[in-house]
């Protein structure tokens, strides 16, 4: 590039630039003087007037030509510049020490990240007004995967990445219509999650109106669901907020959730339907579930409504009798929340142990409400 050799050029052009020709001083204050009505306007004042009009005019479109034509210069250097540092940068990246490191060392530190950002509730306070999400594409495997090439061909590839969704439906998710859209990039997700267990979020929200519960975008939560139930045989986690339009799906998976290990459930709540009213297809989901070890059931329903494997290790639960738990022998962990009362002594000590011979020792604790797990 003759750097020098456009200097000299450029600096030829900018000498090469009109002066300015400007009406004398003399008419200047003439002008002055009759705009401020200091003197009155003559008949000869208006041909002299009309003819520096014109040379000004004229002057105009020579400078609006150049100025133009320089723009136009500008605009092709602009250009030039762009490309130029497009290819700079380009090959400074590829010494840039992160573009060394071998694909398992990525896919360590994307995992990493994905861990650190699943699912955490305190992350609803900054949605209070617009409301979360139906499927954050700006988390998790969507973000890294628009970084760079290198780093989409290992985030497409990587099924572990894929393998743990959050589905959201509140008040603001948008239309129905638009969130119809969110299916087929749920279907993509599980397409690239292979055949990796699923650790499932999936939050229909309520709100509550006149004292009762209702269910926001319903329509497009029931819409994407059959998508997760097809995948049943790889829930490995679920913790999911359904409404019983949503229970009544959930009923197919009876039988097909060979890898269920955690679940946490919370249902909307319906007065007029106690939990001995849930179909017994509905309440017998979960009792074919072999690794099932870890169960929370919020409110409104416990363990007397739903049918759990004998077999869970963990239970936390709003309680309706202790009865409710003495089935569950294998029980290591037990929290049984009720609600507090500060009249009413608490009948049992708020934490004891019951221990058998023939079985495992059990922590029962009991907590308010609030301390749910």
């Amino acid at each position: 590039m003759k750097a020098t050799d456009a200097m000299l050029h450029l600096d030829a052009v900018a000498r090469s630039i009109p002066e300015p020709v400007l009406p004398p001083n003399a008419l200047n204050s003439q002008i002055s003087e009759i705009l401020r009505a200091t003197r009155p306007f003559l008949d000869t004042d208006r041909d002299r007037i009309l003819q520096n009009i014109d040379v000004l005019q004229q002057q105009l479109s020579v400078y609006d030509t150049l100025l133009d034509r320089i723009d136009e210069v500008r605009l092709e250097m602009q250009s030039h510049r762009d490309a130029v540092h497009k290819s700079m940068a380009a090959y400074s990246s590829s010494l840039a020490p992160i573009r060394h490191l071998p694909s398992d060392i990525l896919r360590a530190v994307f995992l990493e990240v994905q861990i650190s950002l699943w699912w955490n509730p305190e992350r609803l306070k900054s949605h209070s007004d617009s409301g979360p999400e139906v499927l954050d594409f700006s988390q998790g495997p969507w973000k890294l995967s628009h970084v760079c090439g290198a780093w989409r061909y290992i985030v497409l590839s990587y099924p572990q990445l894929w393998s743990r969704i959050v589905l959201q439906f509140g008040r603001s998710n948008g239309p129905v219509t638009t969130l119809r859209h969110k299916v087929p990039a749920l279907k993509a997700a599980i397409l690239r999650s292979a055949q990796h267990p699923l650790d499932i979020v999936f939050k229909l929200w309520t709100v509550r109106c006149a004292g009762a519960e209702i269910t926001a975008n319903e329509d497009a939560a029931v819409q994407a669901f059959p998508v997760l139930l097809e995948e049943s045989y790889r829930w490995r986690s679920i913790d999911a907020n359904l409404s019983i339009t949503l229970l009544e799906q959930l009923k197919v998976v009876r039988g097909k959730i060979p890898c269920l290990e955690s679940l946490t459930l919370k249902t909307s709540h319906y007065p007029y339907l106690s939990a001995e009213e849930l179909p017994e297809d509905v309440r017998s989901v979960f009792i074919d579930a072999p690794r099932l070890q870890k169960v929370i059931l919020h409110p409104t329903r416990g363990p007397n409504c739903f049918m759990l494997p004998l077999h869970i290790t963990r239970l936390a639960t709003f309680m309706g009798k202790v009865s409710d738990v003495e089935a569950y022998q294998s029980l290591v962990e037990c929290h049984l929340a009720i609600k507090e009362d500060p009249d009413v002594s608490p009948p049992i000590p708020s934490t004891f142990l019951m221990s058998d011979a023939s079985f495992y020792r059990h922590r029962i604790c009991f907590r308010g409400c609030a301390y749910l797990p």
